[in-house]
């Protein structure tokens, strides 16, 4: 994503366009329509069926990653998989606001492009005592036709694209100005960790979504060493706190060892995919 050029849509949005214009163009074609019959009745009737179907496509798509992210084995080779699909299921946005969103964007995309193409191809007229004019007509139609599907493919791409890029830079706004209302407080070793600010946990899951989550190339920050924050429970009692590492060095942490962070709720280890790279295989 480094070089990704900035007037092109991410492949995300080239996957939503692609899903949506091939799930219209299935719908249309799968309706007969008699000769001369107009083809409005079946634009209607297909795009009010939009909104339920890809609801019920991204309801499906985020149960399947989330079952997937569970039953994922807990192995240090698989932790970049799972911290993928963790991000995935972070990202989950209304079911009904992706369909209403398709809506949206195939009604624009398909008005779009039969304006594009009528200004283009400029059918004529065609004389009842000309065959060949009836031809050409029929012809150019029937070209239009399938040229709908092509084009609206693409301005579906660059409306999902302005969408993500809207979404992304009203999450910066809103990190931005939640830094700037942040009283300055000195640390200490003894005050509790801050819940974290929504607006960061919205940016970051838009540049996940997006693909952009490892952009940036400029030199990181010297590591800081790691504080002892978590906790395991051995023989009916909370030992520790220890490091992530002492997890792995001094407890023997597997899967299936029950530990927290700070005051949360105990978890299996195995759950948590920060800890999948320390974990003891038994």
């Amino acid at each position: 994503m480094n070089t990704w050029p900035k007037w092109l849509p991410y492949p995300i949005s080239w996957i939503r366009a692609f899903g949506l214009t091939y799930a219209l163009t299935v719908q249309v074609k799968s309706q007969s329509l008699e000769y001369g019959e107009s083809v409005v009745g079946v634009l209607l009737g297909v795009w009010l069926f939009t909104p339920f179907l890809f609801t019920f496509f991204h309801w499906a798509i985020t149960s399947a990653t989330r079952l997937l992210l569970k039953y994922l084995p807990a192995h240090p080779k698989l932790a970049p998989v799972r911290q993928y699909l963790a991000d995935r299921c972070g990202l989950e946005r209304s079911h009904w606001r992706e369909g209403l969103n398709a809506l949206i964007v195939s009604f624009v995309a398909f008005v779009v492009t039969v304006f594009v193409l009528s200004q283009v191809l400029q059918i004529p007229r065609a004389d009842a005592d000309d065959f060949e004019s009836i031809i050409l007509r029929q012809n150019l139609i029937q070209f239009a036709r399938e040229m709908i599907p092509i084009g609206m493919f693409f301005v579906s791409a660059y409306i999902y694209q302005y969408d993500l890029w809207a979404r992304h830079r009203r999450a910066a706004k809103l990190a931005a100005k939640a830094k700037a209302q942040e009283p300055t407080q000195k640390r200490s070793h003894t005050r509790k960790v801050a819940a974290p600010n929504p607006a960061d946990q919205e940016l970051n899951k838009l540049r996940a979504e997006s693909g952009m989550s490892r952009m940036k190339t400029t030199k990181p920050a010297e590591a800081t060493p790691e504080l002892p924050e978590w906790y395991v429970f051995r023989s009916g009692n909370a030992e520790g706190p220890y490091t992530k590492l002492q997890l792995l060095d001094v407890q023997k942490v597997t899967a299936r060892t029950k530990v927290r962070r700070g005051e949360a709720e105990w978890q299996r280890a195995g759950e948590i995919p920060e800890l999948a790279a320390y974990l003891t295989e038994k």
